[in-house]
């Protein structure tokens, strides 16, 4: 499962970034049993009345035993600003060995605004 999701910006944690600035999407997953399998990350965009689209992608195996713990960074460049329709980014978690997917709470934060 996801203990924690977050960005960051020049090692600092941040809710908002500016247009072509890397930014990094940090993720703890912790097991509550065994995985062994693919973990999707993915920064998506977060668009109004229209469906959310795929960013940037990083597929990563994982092998963890119950109580184990792994960090995942997805490093990417904003290249609109929050306006208009898009919202902002957020990221989704596709577990394939479980066939199971973790969300970014739609609210802003966690979700990342852009300047």
């Amino acid at each position: 499962m996801v203990k924690e999701a977050f960005w960051g910006v020049d090692g600092q944690r941040v809710t908002t970034a500016s247009v072509g600035l890397m930014v990094k999407a940090h993720v703890r997953i912790i097991a509550t049993e065994e995985y062994v399998g693919l973990v999707v990350v993915k920064i998506r965009k977060d668009v109004a009345l229209w469906p959310d689209s795929d960013y940037q992608v990083l597929s990563v195996p994982i092998s963890l035993v119950g109580g184990q713990e792994k960090e995942v960074e997805l490093a990417f460049v904003p290249d609109k600003p929050s306006s208009g329709s898009l919202r902002g980014y957020f990221v989704e978690i596709d577990f394939k060995a479980t066939n199971t997917k973790w969300v970014m709470e739609a609210t802003y934060p966690p979700r990342l605004k852009v300047e």
